[in-house]
Order: structure tokens, then sequence, then C-alpha cells
């Protein structure tokens, strides 16, 4: 009787209902990335309105549209059960977007890749750099120092114009506390000598020959 009773238990633990899967990452369509946005619909001559679309992701009941102005910062979110939403934007920035998968059966999200986008306002204008994306080290990752304690540092930069002349790379141990390590930059690499056992902020500015800055995220990373 009592091994009877035992295997009921492990059948009912092995037949238990399957878990819910979290929602799948919706794959971003347009605006292109990288790109001029200039198919928006004109609403005045400061703004723009903008189409957003994206393939949907398994197991998602609705998604969040997150938009960033990436000269100001100022953020715009909105929640839809469809795959595309329209926004209306100030026209002649660049901004950054992406979509968060959101399911009602589960806490868990699904957030798509980042995509940038330049809206245009006067064609004639300088376009502003768009944010470096920040290749190595990875953000919350832990590294390797080479025999010298130095680490080699990565990232990819985009204009429009294609004029981005340099880039100045900021480093230090507190977000708050960034210095300039490097700057005047030409490549979109270059080496640093770290402590051992640190943890570091780092962040790259890149700079167009009229004068035009954009700021990368802020990684962080601890070595050993």
């Amino acid at each position: 009787m009592k091994r009877l009773f035992v295997l009921v238990i492990l059948l009912f633990l092995t037949c238990g209902p399957e878990p819910i899967p979290d929602p799948e990452p919706a794959l971003l369509i347009l605006p292109d990335n990288l790109n001029a946005c200039n198919t928006a619909t004109r609403v005045n001559n400061l703004q723009r309105q903008v189409r957003f679309q994206w393939a949907a992701g398994l197991h998602t009941d609705s998604y969040e549209l997150v938009v960033v102005n990436n000269l100001t910062g100022q953020k715009k979110t909105t929640s839809t059960s469809l795959i595309s939403e329209s926004l209306v934007l100030t026209s002649g920035a660049p901004y950054q977007w992406y979509v968060v998968s959101k399911s009602l059966l589960t806490e868990g999200t699904g957030k798509s890749t980042v995509w940038q986008f330049y809206l245009e306002g006067n064609p004639e204008e300088s376009h502003f750099p768009f944010p470096a994306v920040l290749l190595q080290p990875e953000n919350e990752s832990i590294v390797e120092l080479n025999n010298s304690n130095s680490y080699s540092f990565q990232w990819n930069g985009a204009d429009l114009d294609g004029d981005i002349k340099t880039y100045d790379l900021y480093l230090g141990e507190s977000v708050d506390n960034l210095i300039k390590e490097k700057e005047g930059l030409i490549n979109n690499q270059t080496e640093l000598q770290l402590n051992e056992k640190a943890k570091y902020f780092w962040q790259v500015i890149s700079i167009d020959s009229e004068g035009n800055q954009s700021h990368s995220e802020i990684f962080q990373f601890q070595t050993f």
C-alpha cells in the first residue's frame, strides 16, 4: 500500500501542468534600423507622425512600444494588442525604439532588439550621429584582462552623413563619475589598462564634423 501511495505521488509530480512560457521578443520591421525615416506624415513644421511596425512574438497578448529621443532623453511609451502603432514625434532628431512583449498568463516579458532611426526635419540640415552601440565589454559582464592588465574596448558608430570624426571614451568606477580616458579616437576600438577585481562603467561619445555629439548607453562590467 505504501509503495502504491508513493507511485501515485510520483505520477502526479511528473504529469503536472506544463510551465507557462514567457512571451517571445517581437521582430522589428519599420522604421528601418540606422536609416532616415522620411515616410512619416507631416503634422506641422516641428512634428511628424511615425508608424512603427513589428512581427508578432509567440505567447504574447499585448505589446509596449518604447521610443526615446536620443537628444533629449524623452521617452514615449504606448500599449497595444496590435503589431503596429503610430506616434507623433519631434522632427530633426535621432530616436531609438524597441518593443516589449507581454502576456496575461505570466509576469515574464520579451524585449526586442533596439533599433535607431533619424526623423527628418529639414533635409538639408546636418544629422546628429546615432549613439554608439557598445560591443565589448558587454553590459554586466565579467572580463579577463590580458598579461599587461589591459582590455580592448569595442563599439560601432553610425551617422547618416557618414561624417563621424572622432570618439571619446569615458570610464569610471561610479556611474556618476565618468572620466574621459581617451579622446579624439578615429577607430572604434581602444585598449585601456584596468585594475583587477574592480567594477567599471563606460560610455562612448560620437562627434561628427559639424561638432554634433551623441552619447551611448552606459554599460557596467567587472574585472577578475
